[in-house]
């Protein structure tokens, strides 16, 4: 960075510190503890404990814990909707429903066949064994 460069963005900073905290319109009525944000009193404290519920390992461990049921969730949404989607673009193509994946493939409206859904008859149905229902 250059010397100009440096010395702008010191100053800059400098400007943005001083600036901090100087609003000016203090509310002296304002009870400890507490700040005056757009007129209104706000508290202001501490976070929270360990131990208060917020962010315990608890917390941490249920959230892992359910992680993999909503991928799997969120990726039977995403290939239903796009298989769908493809069934749909094909009928309206071709005036007919696809009879497969493959088919949705082979005209490119598919990138790859998708191992949660088969297609059959333009219907989307879950695999078999598929996590999706």
């Amino acid at each position: 960075m250059s010397v100009r460069r440096s010395a702008v963005f010191i100053a800059t900073t400098a400007v943005l510190l001083a600036a901090c905290g100087s609003g000016g319109d203090s509310d002296s009525s304002a009870p400890a503890g507490s700040a005056s944000v757009d007129g209104g009193v706000v508290a202001v404290g501490a976070a929270p404990a360990p131990g208060d519920g917020v962010g315990s390992i608890g917390d941490a461990i249920e959230v892992a814990a359910g992680a993999p049921a909503e991928a799997d969730a969120a990726a039977c949404a995403a290939d239903r909707q796009t298989l769908e989607l493809a069934v749909e673009t094909y009928q309206a193509l071709n005036g007919m429903a696809p009879a497969d994946q493959a088919v949705l493939v082979t005209d490119q409206l598919l990138k790859e066949p998708s191992p949660r859904f088969d297609v059959a008859d333009g219907v989307v149905v879950p695999s078999a064994g598929s996590p999706c229902t």
